[in-house]
């Protein structure tokens, strides 16, 4: 072989290997086997199957029911959040249905962050609408990211089983300039020191539970603390798998007291509760429908996507 075929030979090799890795890159193919959460107390179990979520493919399903919230008007329906977290291929979907709001025209003095029954920013912006604009309810916003494209619609039809739609023209679709760190999993459990207590053990599962509103403060995660709002008799129920360690279902029964404008309080006393599946199956697609995205747009996402890994 002479020198410029060894040459030749050698670009095409430097290519396919650029071009491999590149796709390889851009598809976010990586070997992935996060452990399996362990520990010796029911606290440390909890604590690390909460931190396993960050890390496994999963699907988090929440449903909220406002059990009293003082008008006479309750029990009913509030929400239900989908989120499916592909950290394997770094790959994100989020769809939150509100059908309506509590206390509205209560006499809430200001928008408290505590009345959200999701901590994440997503939640918080999509609330902090439909809370000032009821007539819009039900409302339904989806989030979909990736490295190289977030696509937005505020205005999407409620999911029809586990299909995600958006409204097509008006879903916003944007290549980012850093990655959305905001979609990583919602913290239902942070790390604490109370202990928790057994309240159900079967074959397949364990429940474990935290009563009163010190313990319970201590475990849930509020995007700006308790200060504004009174906890009542506030209990949270973890449910883990006996084999995996892996969480299967939250159960939040929360119990505030918000300030009125007349100086008077009003309850409100929420049911939220997650169930988790899907473990190491869960793929994550585009939300269905004609999403445009310009040329400029897809090349900057490329490009991001190229460099991010």
């Amino acid at each position: 072989m002479n020198r410029r075929q060894f040459l030749a030979g050698a670009s095409t090799a430097v290519a396919g290997t650029a071009a491999g890795y590149g796709g390889v890159r851009v598809a976010d193919i990586r070997p992935y086997d996060p452990p399996l959460p362990t520990g010796d107390s029911p606290r440390e179990r909890i604590i690390a199957a909460a931190k396993h979520r960050s890390a496994a493919d999963h699907r988090a399903t929440t449903r909220t029911r406002v059990l009293d919230d003082g008008t006479g008007d309750a029990p009913y329906d509030l929400d239900a959040y989908r989120r499916r977290y592909q950290h394997s291929r770094r790959r994100y979907l989020h769809a939150l249905t509100t059908y309506r709001g509590p206390l509205r025209d209560a006499g809430i003095d200001g928008f408290h962050q505590e009345m959200l029954p999701h901590p994440d920013l997503w939640a918080a912006l999509h609330y902090g609408r439909v809370f000032r604009n009821p007539e819009t309810l039900p409302s339904t916003t989806v989030t979909y990211v990736t490295d190289g494209r977030v696509v937005h619609d505020t205005d999407a039809p409620a999911p029809a089983g586990s299909t995600v739609r958006v409204s097509d023209a008006r879903a916003d679709v944007i290549a980012p300039n850093d990655y959305p760190t905001e979609l990583a999993p919602v913290a239902f459990v942070r790390p604490h020191r109370t202990d928790w207590k057994t309240s159900e053990e079967s074959a397949e599962t364990v429940t474990y539970r935290v009563s009163g509103p010190d313990a319970y403060a201590q475990v849930v995660p509020f995007r700006h603390g308790t200060r504004d709002v009174e906890l009542g008799d506030c209990r949270i129920e973890v449910t883990l798998d006996r084999d995996t360690g892996r969480l299967r279902q939250i159960t939040d029964h929360r119990v505030l007291t918000l300030d009125r404008e007349d100086g008077s309080e009003r309850s409100l006393t929420y049911r939220i509760e997650t169930d988790f599946d899907r473990y190491e199956e869960t793929a994550v697609r585009p939300p269905v429908g004609d999403i445009e995205q310009d040329f400029s747009t897809r090349l900057r996402g490329f490009l991001f996507d190229l460099l991010t890994y």
